[in-house]
């Protein structure tokens, strides 16, 4: 079954409130090293948390990172970089394939600006290969790639005007992937493509490969290929995704100032934030009036940066984000907002709407 990753990840994007410890560890290739970037993150989450827990409360709600410290196995299944998530319900270990900056943060929410901007760069999605007398279902991403499911037909199928058999090729794919929104791609003779291609329909719409033949061995190059296309995909959405925002602003509809940014989101008026990852401002929001006060630094346990905080209440609406570095942002600011002043009725459950960025993992 393909689970997709934003809605793997949701609980963490959505909780809020207690006690959150965030954590990014470098991966180097060397267990010794990320013990030792561990044994520093319980050791400076020790010390942030003893304002509001007792040594005997600080002892249990780190004790899954000592127990990663005494048995860190997981940490070989894992060639990217690492992020740990931790509040009273949640522990989390996830492989981070993107650049990451070693950190640990506690907080009421989440630290998720790195996790939005591995979403943004790694989009998941199916490979159908057709051979003759079969059908091969993969699904990958920027980073894996694995075969799902295999089903066998008659040969008929490949004549002219008989894509009647492939009729079940829908229904299988809804089995086998779930309900994953990932794009399709075919590869396979261009007959066997423009059949299968017929059978498919609504969010089932296929993207065809330039690609004339398929087999189980040229696979992998065909992943490359997708790879590549997405990767061409993801910088010019980004690109779109900077104009909108210059044509917004023209148009009056842009916010530049954080703590009035602050205030359109509390009260649910921005409809496309975008954020810089490359500074943290950090400080607490006032979530009934949207008022800001920031600090130098990160203070306490409620300290978060606000940038980050203000990312997900807007996804939390049903809004867009977009996670870019600040020289891509007119005029290098470190956020800005879209806004909506009829709100529009928006749909306001969850909807990870975070647009790609360029330069995605490989």
């Amino acid at each position: 079954m393909l689970n997709s990753k934003r809605m793997n990840l949701r609980p963490l994007l959505e909780s809020k409130d207690g006690i959150h410890l965030t954590a990014y560890l470098l991966n180097r290739g060397d267990l010794i090293d990320l013990k030792l970037q561990l044994r520093k993150t319980i050791e400076e989450a020790y010390e942030y948390l003893a304002p509001v827990l007792t040594v005997s409360e600080r002892d249990r709600f780190l004790e899954p990172l000592d127990k990663l410290m005494h048995d860190a196995r997981i940490f070989g299944q894992m060639q990217g970089n690492i992020g740990l998530f931790r509040n009273e319900k949640i522990f989390r270990v996830l492989n981070i394939p993107i650049d990451v900056e070693r950190s640990c943060q506690v907080a009421t929410t989440f630290h998720v600006k790195p996790v939005l901007r591995w979403l943004q760069a790694d989009a998941e999605f199916l490979l159908l290969g057709l051979e003759k007398d079969a059908a091969h279902l993969f699904a990958g991403s920027q980073t894996s790639f694995r075969r799902l499911d295999s089903a066998l037909f008659s040969e008929v199928v490949g004549q002219e005007k008989a894509y009647e058999p492939f009729e079940w090729l829908e229904d299988w794919i809804r089995e086998v992937a779930d309900s994953s929104s990932a794009k399709i791609f075919l590869a396979g003779e261009r007959l066997l493509v423009g059949q299968a291609n017929k059978a498919l329909s609504g969010r089932f719409a296929s993207n065809c490969l330039s690609v004339d033949s398929f087999s189980l061995e040229e696979t992998h190059a065909i992943c490359e290929a997708i790879r590549r296309r997405l990767r061409d995909e993801a910088a010019r959405e980004i690109q779109k995704s900077i104009l909108e925002f210059r044509f917004a602003e023209d148009e009056g509809r842009i916010q530049k100032n954080i703590f009035q940014i602050s205030k359109a989101v509390v009260q649910g008026k921005v409809r496309k934030l975008i954020v810089t990852d490359d500074l943290s401002i950090f400080g607490k929001i006032d979530l009934k009036s949207g008022l800001i006060s920031l600090h130098p630094f990160d203070l306490d346990h409620e300290d978060d940066c606000v940038l980050d905080d203000l990312a997900q209440m807007v996804l939390s609406q049903g809004g867009e984000v977009v996670i870019a570095k600040r020289d891509e942002i007119p005029k290098g600011r470190p956020i800005l907002a879209i806004i909506d002043d009829e709100n529009r009725n928006r749909d306001k459950r969850v909807r990870f709407q975070i647009l790609p960025t360029a330069g995605g993992a490989s």
